[in-house]
């Protein structure tokens, strides 16, 4: 069984609390750790949220569907309905690699894998995804000391 608690310890103090969403694929969990939501990836497919969920999470649910749908699944959680994915896969299946998740923008995240060291940790968030370069910054842009000194 999955212990979700210890993963949550490793992972931004705002994946750690608030409401999420968990997904599956196969037969109904048999037991939803405390303030996840249980929905189906069909059901979530068919009717999917009007406003972003905070946090999704797939617990091995990419062995269960596939490839088409997995990706279609992942696209659409990281463009419209989710503000942060938190995928655990398994190791074992061969048809997910680290470059698929990639080319989704999905990132590995290593400290998380601690606790699980059969499954490959990703996640997306809408609040890193990006790191902000060190030149995209007013320094670099506006230069009014050396306005009407030169030109060029």
């Amino acid at each position: 069984m999955l212990d979700l608690d210890a993963l949550r310890q490793h992972l931004p103090r705002r994946l750690r609390n608030g409401r999420a969403v968990l997904l599956f694929a196969g037969p109904n969990p048999a037991s939803v750790p405390e303030g996840l939501e249980p929905i189906m990836v069909t059901d979530f497919l068919a009717t999917p949220p009007q406003q972003r969920v905070p946090l999704v999470l797939l617990l091995d649910t990419l062995s269960a569907l596939g490839v088409p749908t997995g990706q279609q699944l992942l696209g659409g959680l990281r463009d419209r309905w989710a503000d942060e994915v938190l995928i655990l896969h398994r190791l074992d299946d061969h048809r997910w690699g680290l470059n698929d998740f990639l080319a989704l923008g999905y990132r590995r995240d290593p400290d998380a894998e601690a606790v699980l060291p059969d499954h490959a940790v990703y996640r997306t968030s809408l609040y890193d995804y990006k790191l902000t370069p060190d030149w995209l910054n007013a320094r670099f842009w506006a230069n009014p000391e050396m306005w009407d000194k030169a030109r060029w």
